[in-house]
């Protein structure tokens, strides 16, 4: 006599169906979806949102004696004491810090600041943006709205302030800083 003997586990009879786990009423909970959906779509576009300046770029040029040639360029970032402004103190302390390089002193010559002047005042910030970047009527390549100011005299300074701006164009935001052989 064979003693052939075979277990069965049903196991849907040991999972709480759906409509016991709701409280008998069959409908799916589906706020957990919506909630991921809304991490997704915020970090998708974290880059597109309007936020404080924190970090500004410097580009140290080192110059000849004669203002001629380029000996170096030295890049760096900067964190912002207090968001979305630099203060005359702050400055002298970053240009004091960088005006010696391979045993050389550099004086300091200008400062330009590159920033963005985009208007963002309507409502369609995606029409706006792209009005921002388009290159001008009658061909040419357009600036996108950036500009550069030029300060000579540190001293005329006693706060830079930046506007909250897009992320994306955060890293965009910098001064140059030329010195040149003392």
């Amino acid at each position: 006599m064979n003693n052939n003997t075979f277990l069965v586990d049903d196991y849907d009879s040991d999972i709480e169906t759906e409509s016991e786990s709701n409280g008998g009423d069959g409908i799916l909970d589906t706020r957990w979806i919506q909630e991921y959906e809304s991490r997704i779509l915020n970090a998708d576009y974290q880059l597109f949102l309007k936020t404080d300046i924190s970090q500004v770029k410097f580009d140290f040029y080192y110059l000849d004696r004669n203002k001629s040639c380029v000996d170096c360029i030295v890049p760096m970032t900067y964190t912002l004491q207090q968001k979305n402004q630099i203060s005359q103190r702050e400055l002298f302390s970053i240009i004091c810090a960088h005006q010696r390089s391979n045993k050389k002193y550099y004086n300091f010559q200008s400062l330009l600041l590159y920033s963005f002047d985009f208007q963002d005042h309507c409502k369609d910030i995606v029409r706006s943006l792209a009005n921002f970047i388009r290159p001008p009527e009658g061909g040419g390549g357009g600036d996108g709205g950036g500009r550069f100011t030029e300060y000579t005299n540190i001293l005329s300074i006693d706060v830079i302030y930046f506007t909250p701006f897009i992320a994306m164009f955060h890293e965009f935001i910098g001064f140059s800083v030329f010195l040149y052989e003392d």
